[in-house]
């Protein structure tokens, strides 16, 4: 009896992956909850495992091939497997060219003598004489015909790609999105994280902007809502906050569970770690759901403002430019203070440009004064834990 192995639905929200490598062979006895191949989707790899024993009788994809759901990848039998046969090799001193020449091409002698002085290939021409016969001017017609465009050679769009092609393109088509720019005097904050680095911590930019945003988003939920059903609007009752991560061919998006809980040295050592799984393909499907939020950061590159596009099911985004010298007024005085410029993405359907610029200032505020942060009665450190 023959057993189809298909391809499983690894994620409800993509219905392709890649089938990296095999790790049986036809032929071989497979066992149940024997792993049998690699599969990824979206840069999340997982190890997919024989449900029956049998012996693996043929694989119907090879590595690297995308693969749809629900197809069929490989064959199990559990019965006795024949012998499969891949050709038959000649006998020994057996003649394996044909037994019949090609057939000469007809040409008139005046088609092959120009043939020869202009370099045509006559097998290519079609003749118009009689019986198809070639003549002098099908050749010179050949050699006067254009040149046929170079093949266009590319590669197909990876899994990871297509897939975020077909999620951003509906996603901006659902939304209203308009950006908001704004620029953050983080001279102190600079000063602040550097303090830190000497005392043994080493928390980055990223780490204090995502601290400052939960904490921001705390008095401000409407950035967190999100749009249900194009009639109701949730706010979720944790603060979790994805963050982009570049990867080969695309971005992945871990998230920070309550972040507006983590101190910036939790947050920093958890980016890193994230950030470092996702390169590898080691982050799960689970560790990329639950965001309200998300964070992309430019600011290691020589970019100074940009318009991020909103993470799918999410009402707003924040964009992290460089932190550079630049001249700056303050207190009526000319100076050099480092500055950083946010852009902040929101959706129109859930959040007007006030209260998307209210909550810009306050995130502004956290950053440009890292010594406090007011939290009811009292005042302390938000750079602490």
């Amino acid at each position: 009896m023959s057993h189809e192995i298909k391809m499983p639905r690894l994620d409800d929200e993509v219905d392709e992956g890649v089938l990296v490598t095999w790790f049986v062979t036809p032929g071989q006895q497979v066992h149940t909850g024997q792993r049998i191949a690699e599969l990824q989707v979206e840069k999340v790899s997982s190890e997919l495992e024989a449900t029956v024993d049998g012996r693996l009788v043929e694989l119907r994809v090879e590595p690297g091939e995308v693969v749809q759901f629900g197809e069929v990848i490989a064959v199990m039998d559990d019965g006795p497997v024949e012998a499969v046969e891949l050709g038959t090799a000649p006998a020994p001193g057996e003649d394996v060219r044909s037994e019949q020449p090609p057939p000469a091409v007809k040409a008139s002698p005046a088609a092959r003598r120009v043939a020869h002085e202009l370099g045509v290939d006559l097998a290519g021409i079609d003749g118009s004489g009689p019986n198809g016969r070639i003549v002098e001017r099908d050749v010179r017609d050949a050699a006067t015909a254009p040149a046929e465009p170079p093949h266009e050679t590319g590669r197909p769009l990876s899994p990871l790609r297509r897939t975020m092609a077909q999620k951003l393109h509906h996603w901006v088509s659902e939304t209203a999105q308009f950006t908001l720019s704004a620029e953050a005097d983080v001279t102190n904050l600079a000063e602040a994280l550097r303090a830190l680095r000497a005392g043994g911590r080493g928390p980055s930019y990223l780490a204090a902007v995502v601290r400052a945003t939960a904490l921001t988003l705390r008095g401000h939920p409407g950035l967190t809502s999100q749009l249900v059903d194009g009639t109701r609007l949730v706010v979720p009752d944790q603060i979790g906050i994805g963050v982009a991560v570049a990867v080969d061919d695309g971005l992945l998006v871990p998230v920070l569970r309550a972040a507006d809980t983590q101190s910036v040295d939790s947050l920093h050592d958890e980016i890193q770690d994230l950030a470092a799984r996702a390169r590898k393909g080691a982050l799960g499907v689970d560790e990329q759901r639950g965001a309200v939020f998300s964070i992309t950061n430019l600011g290691g590159h020589r970019v100074d403002a940009f318009t991020p596009l909103l993470s799918p099911g999410e009402s707003a985004i924040l964009g992290i430019g460089r932190a550079r010298l630049r001249p700056a007024v303050v207190d009526d005085q000319l100076g050099v203070r480092m500055l950083m410029v946010l852009s902040l993405t929101v959706d129109h359907r859930i959040i007007d440009g006030d209260p998307a610029a209210a909550f810009l200032d306050d995130l502004l505020g956290l950053l440009e004064h890292p010594d406090q942060v007011s939290a009811g009665s009292f005042t302390t450190s938000w750079l602490g834990s």
